[in-house]
């Protein structure tokens, strides 16, 4: 099968692909010129990216939580009780929680 399709199969003279990929390059210039930054005139100024920036930091920062400490996360961990059923001695060993969902939370924290 060819990549692109004639014209002439869909009733259109030939220069119709000609015209269709013309406009097509056209529109991908002007959007890349439009995400391309722009210049500021002011010598002193900001850029769009340091306005962005300094935005989020103001917004965004206030609102994330504080850093955990692991030593205390292990400890929360360990006091931990699984689902009902469970015998408390199925539940510990050797200090830590073998519940399967306590495992699981663990091991993402840990890798966040």
């Amino acid at each position: 099968m060819p990549g692109k399709d004639n014209p002439p199969i869909f009733g259109l003279h030939p220069n119709a692909d000609l015209t269709f990929r013309l406009k097509q390059s056209i529109e991908m210039i002007n959007t890349l010129l439009d995400i391309q930054p722009k210049e500021s005139s002011g010598g002193g100024g900001k850029s769009r990216e340091e306005e962005v920036k300094d935005k989020l930091e103001k917004e965004l920062l206030p609102n994330l939580p504080q850093d955990f400490n692991p030593m205390d996360v292990k400890e929360k961990l360990r006091t931990l009780k699984g689902p009902k059923g469970l015998a408390e001695s199925a539940n510990k060993a050797e200090g830590m929680s073998t519940i399967p969902l306590n495992i699981f939370l663990k091991q993402e924290i840990e890798r966040f």
